[in-house]
Parts: structure tokens; C-alpha cells; sequence
């Protein structure tokens, strides 16, 4: 293994976090959204409903963009490790960090693609008001 493999999850991942920490700065802007709405005192009851789902899905993402965040950092701990190990002539180990990597980085990804679907339902939730 050299280290051009390695290396080439490198700039991946810190753009992937980068991306998951933008997804989950809107998401909590949404969330205070959300809660402030709920709290006005001429919302109805079915429009209190609706916000309170909302909300319920707004949770279920900010928890999948949070798993999705921490993976992908530790793919990128863990690249970094194969990145350092590769680079010391430590040809051994290196494999087994990089095949680590890109399992963590599939979880990550699939925590990505669960929030994603989450956020078309919360989509669906917040036009219903307009059917």
C-alpha cells in the first residue's frame, strides 16, 4: 500500500465534514425555528400538531447528521493513522487502518443517506398545512 492510496480519502473526508457540520448548523436554525412558532399563542391546535412532528423528525436528523459527524471524523482519524503508518514504512498495519477507514466512512455515509430520507418526510410534514 502506498501512500498516494491513502492519501486519496484525505481531502475527502474533511470536505464531508465540513458539509455535515453545514447540514447541522441549518438544522438546529430550524429547530429554534420550529420551537418558536410552537411557543406563539395564536398557533391552532392542527398547526401545533404539525410543528410538534416536525419537530419529532428534526430530532431523528439532528441525531443522524451527529453519528454521520463523529464517523466521519473518526474515518479521518483513522486515515490519518494509515496515512502515518504508511509513511513510516509500517506496510503491515497500513491496510488494516485504511480497510477501518472506509468501513467507518460507509457508516457515515449511511447515517448520511438516513437523514437525508428523514428530511424529505419532514419536507412532506411542513407543506401538508398547504393541501
Amino acid at each position: 500500500m502506498t501512500i498516494a492510496t491513502v492519501g486519496t480519502l484525505f481531502p475527502a473526508i474533511p470536505l464531508a465534514i465540513v458539509a455535515l457540520n453545514f447540514r447541522y448548523t441549518s438544522l438546529a436554525g430550524l429547530m429554534r425555528n420550529i420551537s418558536s412558532q410552537i411557543e406563539m399563542p395564536e398557533v391552532n391546535q392542527s398547526r401545533q400538531n404539525i410543528l410538534n412532528q416536525e419537530l419529532i423528525v428534526m430530532r431523528k436528523r439532528m441525531v443522524m447528521v451527529k453519528y454521520s459527524l463523529f464517523l466521519a471524523g473518526m474515518s479521518f482519524i483513522l486515515n490519518l493513522c494509515a496515512l502515518f503508518s504508511s509513511y513510516y514504512g509500517h506496510q503491515e498495519i497500513a491496510p488494516n487502518f485504511m480497510g477501518l477507514t472506509i468501513i467507518v466512512l460507509i457508516f457515515s455515509m449511511l447515517c448520511f443517506c438516513l437523514e437525508t430520507s428523514l428530511s424529505t418526510k419532514a419536507l412532506d410534514l411542513h407543506i401538508s398545512k398547504l393541501k
